[in-house]
């Protein structure tokens, strides 16, 4: 994860999912006051598409280019576009040149009442992360552990609370250690909303994390599991369990996630959401 930058698949087509459902969850939990969002893996927070990093494969044209000029006229796809569109205020139309992060949307979605807390451990993208926010008062940034440290960042907040789990799983057992992760904290914290990223790959891991993370039986699960079979990336689909989701979450978003994976899919490809709560 040390070695591991964001920007090399920022805008791609898991971030969209990831951030529209994120947008989605902000937008809901946050009617319930006092709101916490927190973000232990957070990056950089925001990533300019000249970035060698973004240039190097610039999966975003098949992500975030796609879908800003699909023109849709959905709601809460729109939603969460808006607030891409408002991270370039000087840009015509559905010209973009920063893509937004999770923790950048999540300053533009949220009330001046409400708390982001932010951790990084790497380096340079920790130093990235401070100079984007420190002008926000809201934001409490630190350098931690989140293996190590998640139910004290939790701890620290009252009232309804938001946790974003997205490693890069490029750390040897990453996956079991976030199984175990979100075993412990949503067991001492059975309240809070946990929304759980992880690839889909073609290869043993998937199926091997999402029957161990289904094995923990955790109450209120959603799975939303994302198969978007591709030729340009190693990623052949995006997934995600949300724990203690909004009960009409599912009657929501369905239609929206529809629409995304039709504007996304490769025409020549097999794909399919399944969304299943447990």
């Amino acid at each position: 994860m040390l070695s591991y930058r964001h920007g090399f698949h920022a805008g791609n087509f898991a971030d969209v999912f990831k951030h529209f459902i994120l947008v989605y969850l902000l937008h809901e939990l946050k009617k319930n006051k006092p709101f916490t969002f927190i973000d232990p893996f957070a990056a950089a927070g925001k990533y300019s598409l000249t970035d060698p990093f973004m240039e190097k494969n610039k999966e975003y044209l098949n992500g975030i280019s796609k879908v800003l000029n699909a023109e849709l006229n959905d709601p809460l796809i729109n939603n969460y576009l808006n607030l891409v569109r408002k991270t370039n205020p000087n840009k015509q139309g559905n010209k973009i040149e920063i893509y937004p992060g999770s923790c950048f949307l999540s300053s533009l979605a949220l009330d001046k009442e409400d708390a982001i807390y932010l951790s990084e451990l790497h380096n340079n993208e920790f130093e990235i992360l401070k100079k984007n926010f420190d002008q926000d008062p809201r934001i409490v940034i630190e350098k931690k552990d989140a293996f190590a440290s998640l139910d004290k960042m939790i701890t620290s907040y009252k009232g309804t609370r938001l946790v974003l789990i997205d490693p890069s799983y490029e750390l040897k057992n990453e996956y079991e250690k976030i199984s175990k992760l979100v075993k412990h904290n949503s067991s001492q914290f059975p309240d809070v909303c946990y929304l759980i990223w992880y690839p889909v790959l073609e290869s043993e891991k998937t199926d091997t994390f999402v029957q161990q993370f289904l094995n923990l039986k955790i109450k209120n699960t959603t799975q939303i599991h994302v198969k978007l079979k591709n030729s340009f990336l190693r990623m052949q689909g995006t997934g995600f369990f949300i724990v203690n989701a909004p009960e009409q979450m599912k009657s929501d978003i369905s239609n929206s996630l529809d629409i995304l994976l039709e504007t996304l899919k490769d025409q020549n490809q097999p794909s399919k959401i399944n969304y299943d709560v447990f």
